[in-house]
């Protein structure tokens, strides 16, 4: 197993760009970039308001590194129950480069492969946001 890769470091410009388009969004809550329990991070709080009574937190937790890499969780905290899954480019020995963590638990054993757009930006507005806007959709469903 080779070392940390020194290349990898956080693409702060990217970040910070995306927390500007997610502050202007009406479902957005809140961001904060760079919390201290979070340094890499933005962290993209959703208005509950979107969602059902039962669901108390709705989190997207964003990390891009300059190299390439990135890691998008959504966090959602339904009854008191957290789920997580996960959009991914990176290097590790469990899937190809590109790949996704399923809810409920980002586990790495349900990881499957997948192919994003190259730009960061893109992923978000292709893959992540599309995603977010079916999942309320199957949070209300659950409720009738």
């Amino acid at each position: 197993m080779s070392g940390p890769d020194l290349s990898r470091s956080v693409d702060e410009e990217i970040i910070r760009y995306l927390s500007r388009l997610f502050g202007r969004q009406s479902e957005v809550h809140h961001t904060s970039l760079f919390p201290t329990n979070k340094s890499e991070c933005l962290v993209v709080a959703l208005d509950t308001e979107y969602y059902p009574d039962r669901v108390d937190s709705v989190s997207i937790e964003l990390r891009a590194y300059t190299n390439g890499d990135f890691h998008i969780s959504y966090i959602e905290v339904y009854s008191g129950d957290r789920r997580r899954c996960r959009w991914d480019r990176h290097d590790q020995p469990h899937n190809s480069r590109d790949h996704y963590h399923p809810l409920p638990a980002a586990s790495t054993a349900a990881a499957v492969d997948h192919e994003y757009a190259t730009d960061l930006t893109r992923v978000v507005e292709t893959t992540v946001l599309p995603w977010i806007d079916d999942r309320v959709g199957i949070r209300w469903d659950s409720v009738a």
